[in-house]
């Protein structure tokens, strides 16, 4: 029992000196490492959101066929309302959507484990009076953002293209 009181007394943090601006960088730090938590649940909360929209379209767009009903077989149809589709499995899903939900899985776990990795670096480098500053950590949640936009921009141009082949 004293082995295991011994252990769990190691994983607490121990009391620094507070010296200039130790309190503070240390404070930074812990935000800094809040920051990007809450960031990689913004992509999580994005990724699940553009999942489930995308499956309620492919949803949507599989049980109606986009053309109208033009056919005189029964005229107590209305002519503008959608038939049903025969075949739902030959709608495609949007690739880019799915790729913009996986980029942004990608970017939620980045996210957590650079946050981690991060604070544990940069407390270990603050004990000792250094300072490293960020570099990989956000040029890859910047180009990491951007591709997931330009993959959601893209589908949506796709999506576009697409309708106005079916109307014109």
């Amino acid at each position: 029992m004293a082995s295991l009181a011994r252990h769990f007394k190691s994983l607490l943090s121990k009391p620094v000196a507070n010296t200039g601006s130790q309190l503070r960088d240390h404070q930074a730090n812990e935000r800094t490492f809040l920051s990007w938590t809450r960031m990689g649940l913004a992509f999580a909360a994005m990724s699940i959101a553009l999942g489930r929209l995308g499956l309620i379209d492919h949803l949507i767009h599989s049980n109606y066929s986009p053309n109208y009903n033009n056919n005189n077989n029964n005229n107590k149809k209305d002519k503008n309302a959608p038939i049903e589709n025969p075949n739902p499995q030959s709608q495609p899903v949007h690739s880019a959507e799915i790729l913009a939900s996986q980029i942004c899985q990608v970017l939620s776990g980045w996210s957590f484990g650079y946050g981690f990795f991060r604070y544990v670096s940069m407390r270990r480098h603050l004990l000792q009076g250094r300072f490293v500053p960020a570099l990989w950590g956000p040029v890859f949640m910047t180009f990491g953002s951007v591709g997931s936009l330009g993959a959601i921009l893209y589908k949506d141009d796709l999506f576009g293209k697409a309708k106005s082949k079916l109307r014109g």
